[in-house]
């Protein structure tokens, strides 16, 4: 996916919010954003979303002189999810298709996303659950390949969202070797395998890092049994914007699990914004 317009003002959003987050005074803003700037005016047509937010938290990371900004948020976010855990369990149980809502649960739970929201509360999360409606569904492809799958790669997202993740991942952890994926290193909110671990994610998976601490994933730059994994691996489910905008445009038939929270996004799907996404990619020779 290309950066669209919205995306300056947004990755400039997120830079001013990390910064005064780590205590820093509007002067000291005015300077991070001042530089941001800067590197924004040398903008590609052809860079991804991410690759902006990338840059502009790197620069901020930099500046205010602490890697883990948002270090204790994904602590936050991560005990809330845990509470909710049994719920999210509950209703699993107590549902007629317990694939499918463990599938919405893990998709609903990417609302957990702080360069998007500033603050996530639990009836928020539930809403979602319930009641979000589908913008993409590609649900028979979907419960066909991973009913045929043996090697299934999922790339993770943000803390917090990793316990919803664990829910769905432990519903399919029956007859495949499942891999979870995320940062070597900070980067917004997105999950470390510190995150995933605390989050349950090493019950039901063996859990691989990016090699990177860059927005979405460049599967290219990543470790060499990462990419081997990438290779082998039968079913592909990405979660999130950040990974669908630097692999929305390869070939293989990844499945794309997100909600979509931005006007950007919304508008390359096709879909209504804040609705959730189901989405087979199709491989170069079907287009």
């Amino acid at each position: 996916m290309k950066a669209q317009v919205e995306c300056f003002c947004c990755n400039i959003r997120q830079t001013q919010e990390a910064v005064e987050k780590a205590g820093k005074d509007q002067q000291f803003v005015w300077r991070v954003l001042q530089r941001v700037s800067k590197n924004y005016a040398q903008a590609d047509p052809e860079w991804t979303p991410a690759f902006m937010t990338t840059i502009a938290h790197r620069i901020a990371q930099e500046m205010v002189g602490i890697e883990d900004i948002f270090y204790e948020e994904k602590r936050y976010y991560n005990q809330m999810a845990l509470e909710l855990y049994p719920q999210l369990k509950k209703y699993v149980e107590q549902s007629k298709n317990h694939l499918e809502t463990a599938l919405r649960i893990a998709i609903a739970g990417n609302i957990i996303d702080l360069g998007v929201y500033k603050e996530v509360k639990v009836n928020e999360i539930l809403y979602q659950i319930e009641h979000t409606p589908w913008g993409i569904y590609d649900w028979d492809d979907f419960q066909a390949d991973l009913e045929s799958s043996k090697i299934l790669l999922y790339i993770g997202d943000n803390a917090g969202e990793v316990v919803f993740d664990r829910v769905f991942l432990e519903e399919i952890n029956q007859g495949r070797k499942i891999y979870f994926i995320v940062k070597e290193r900070p980067i917004s909110t997105d999950a470390l395998r510190e995150d995933a671990i605390e989050a349950g994610i090493d019950k039901v998976a063996t859990i691989l890092t990016t090699g990177q601490g860059e927005i979405g994933i460049d599967i290219e730059r990543s470790p060499q049994h990462v990419q081997e994994l990438w290779r082998k691996a039968d079913c592909i489910l990405s979660k999130g914007q950040g990974n669908f905008e630097t692999l929305s445009d390869r070939a293989e038939g990844i499945y794309f699990l997100l909600k979509a929270k931005c006007e950007a996004v919304s508008r390359e799907l096709g879909v209504e914004q804040g609705a959730l996404i189901l989405k087979k990619n199709k491989k170069l020779e079907e287009r």
